[in-house]
């Protein structure tokens, strides 16, 4: 009874620091993309050397993602979120003083996997600390989006010299400090309700994977996770040094498909109960693909048309995770969710390490058909699932 009154003094710094993590953490993630071309610049960097800078960031998702999701189920959630943004703070530091590409490259590892690992701990503590779950993490996310869109919007146009990075990094890592102390005087509750009753095997692994609907579901968030976060890497990149215009002119497109996103997030949410998980996606994902594609065969004249396909991808990435739970027993949803999305995460890695290459030679104009490629892909994929796989669920 005293936790659960204690609990209850304690949302409103509970729903400060969520909000706040979630802001800094999305905005921390945007940076990369939007200070890119700077970070060339500054290190005389090749395009291959700059993509480094993205895969390795994946990288260090994988690790974080992967290694912490053991950990959290072992410790305490606020020591675990403790450690964890201890580390991320730190990672920040360096990012404000160091001005050596080496050094950065490591860095990123860990500030990517940390950032991922903090927001993904703020959804799973989210119902432990609310009654109304489902309201807060969609306004959390959207909170998220807003980070990368203030990110993007507000960075771009400060994007120019080595200077703004250092400041950038210093105001998230200020805020970060205050998330620290919101974090020491929350009281969490313990989380021993749920003891495991049965280890996942390797043979169990392997048997989710090779499953009929898997493969199309890697697939599908694979090739999601190139559309959506190539873009987020890539298009300031794109628009400046291919189409002319100015950094903070690109980063500011990139923002209105980031925008969409975030004000799709919110607006369409009482469409999705009526209309149906499948349905969604197979009605937002066409939309967000079509004017996607249309847009990237435009160039130049096709960067609004961009912008606007993020309404469409507003729905995508939090209707595919409930997605991949419909085709799981209930017992094994979290194992299967974890397996699809880290494997997925290979398409990210995969397309960092070889897109700076196809830069150097056959240029931007035909490096980045990947991306509405990929685009495409993802939203086709999605019919096959539903109608070719189907379902062992009556999923609408």
């Amino acid at each position: 009874m005293q936790q659960n009154k204690d609990i209850r003094k304690n949302k409103p710094a509970a729903f400060l620091f969520c909000g706040l993590i979630m802001l800094i953490t999305a905005a921390s993630d945007a940076l990369r993309g939007v200070f890119l071309p700077e970070l060339g610049n500054a290190f005389t960097l090749s395009e291959t050397q700059s993509s480094m800078i993205i895969m390795i960031s994946y990288v260090g998702n994988l690790l974080f993602l992967s290694v912490g999701g053991r950990l959290s189920d072992r410790l305490p959630k606020k020591r675990f979120l403790a450690g964890v943004l201890l580390i991320w703070c730190s990672a920040l530091a360096v990012y404000v003083f160091t001005e050596s590409y080496g050094v950065l490259l490591v860095t990123m590892i860990f500030s990517m996997g940390c950032s991922t690992l903090i927001s993904t701990t703020v959804n799973l503590i989210t119902p432990l600390l609310f009654t109304s779950p489902a309201m807060l993490v969609s306004i959390f996310n959207f909170v998220q989006g807003i980070g990368i869109t203030a990110s993007q919007n507000i960075g771009g146009r400060f994007a120019d010299r080595l200077g703004s990075w250092h400041i950038a990094n210093a105001i998230i890592l200020g805020i970060a400090l205050i998330c620290s102390v919101l974090l020491f005087v929350l009281k969490l509750p313990r989380q021993d309700t749920d003891p495991p009753e049965t280890t996942v095997t390797g043979g169990s692994m392997t048997d989710m994977v090779f499953r009929p609907a898997s493969l199309l579901l890697i697939l599908i968030c694979g090739f999601y996770f190139i559309a959506e976060h190539g873009l987020m890497n890539w298009l300031t990149s794109y628009g400046s040094k291919h189409l002319g215009y100015t950094v903070q002119e690109a980063a500011f497109y990139l923002s209105l498909f980031f925008g969409g996103i975030t004000v799709g997030r919110l607006i369409f949410a009482p469409l999705i109960d009526r209309v149906g998980i499948f349905r969604s996606l197979l009605i937002w994902s066409s939309a967000g693909a079509g004017l996607y594609i249309l847009g990237m065969a435009l160039g130049r004249g096709g960067m609004l048309l961009i912008g606007a396909s993020g309404l469409g991808f507003s729905i995508i990435y939090p209707m595919l995770v409930m997605l991949i739970g419909k085709y799981f027993p209930p017992s094994e949803t979290g194992t299967a969710t974890g397996m699809i999305l880290s494997i997925a995460t290979l398409f990210d890695i995969g397309f960092n390490a070889f897109f700076g290459s196809l830069v150097e030679s056959v240029g931007y104009a035909k490096a980045m058909i990947v991306l509405p490629f990929s685009a495409g892909a993802f939203a086709v994929l999605l019919f096959v699932l539903k109608y070719a796989v189907g379902s062992s669920k009556e999923i609408r």
